[in-house]
């Protein structure tokens, strides 16, 4: 990521590796990956949207890289370590973008410390399901078939796939459903009605992992939360369809501007 600084930051004991771009404006946009991506899934984003204020994404400790931080037992821990990399950079209140883990990790702390939340941006977010049992992420299958669940022309990435990225993205799988077997709540379906902040809901059509559906009722649910659904997308929206994505997302930044003031 050009013009983007890498640095570390210590977040109770556990180092944080995170990426961030020195904004023009007074805001901070906080931005958190899926299972199987990195922090740089963003880059475009935050380049994009650096008029706005300061952006900073996260490496998410367990999810990057081999060595898993054996004090992370539950999915809400996610939500202290998040926090505490916005007091290491000492920001008060961003606006949260997340995508699929990253956008349950923001829903749990919007509903949780709300007055760290600014806005919410949510692209294909877990931590929502409507029947009676969540849908777990397979485990059991290959990069390649996962890859027809994330994508909408998985063919398109195909050749940025190496065998490390192959295997880290099988070992997150692992580790998200070891970690949702450990935390105490798994969905936020009853609570979304509490959270009051401006809010994005961005979702790929074909989305094999987080059904479009759950977008709509995340939008209905939310106060005033506007929903984009795009046609050539599926999992990943911000990799298939920057473009889109960074317009919407410059509206929220401009909305949560407005409630801010």
């Amino acid at each position: 990521m050009k013009k983007v600084k890498r640095m570390k930051v210590n977040v109770r004991g556990i180092p944080v590796s995170i990426y961030e771009v020195a904004g023009e404006g007074p805001q901070t946009g906080l931005f958190l990956h899926g299972v199987g991506g990195t922090a740089k899934m963003w880059a475009a984003q935050m380049r994009a949207l650096k008029a706005c204020g300061r952006m900073i994404s996260v490496d998410i400790p367990g999810f990057v890289g081999d060595k898993w931080p054996t004090e992370i037992v539950s999915l809400s821990q996610y939500v202290g370590i998040m926090t505490g990399v916005l007091d290491a950079r000492e920001v008060d209140k961003a606006v949260w973008v997340g995508n699929s883990l990253g956008g349950r990790i923001s829903i749990e702390t919007a509903l949780t410390v709300p007055e760290r939340v600014a806005g919410l941006g949510l692209l294909c977010s877990a931590g929502v399901f409507l029947g009676a049992e969540r849908e777990r992420i397979p485990t059991d299958i290959s990069k390649e078939q996962f890859d027809q669940a994330v994508f909408y022309l998985p063919e398109r990435f195909a050749g940025v796939q190496t065998d490390e990225s192959k295997r880290q993205n099988l070992e997150g799988r692992r580790r998200y459903e070891d970690l949702a077997e450990r935390t105490d709540v798994m969905n936020f379906r009853d609570r979304l009605s509490e959270i009051d902040v401006p809010t994005r809901v961005i979702w790929g059509r074909h989305d094999g992992v987080t059904k479009v559906h759950i977008g709509e009722y995340i939008a209905e649910h939310i106060a005033g939360a506007k929903l984009l659904i795009l046609e050539e997308a599926a999992h990943v929206p911000q990799v298939e369809q920057p473009l889109a994505v960074t317009e919407e997302l410059r509206g929220l930044f401009a909305e949560a501007a407005v409630i801010k003031n």
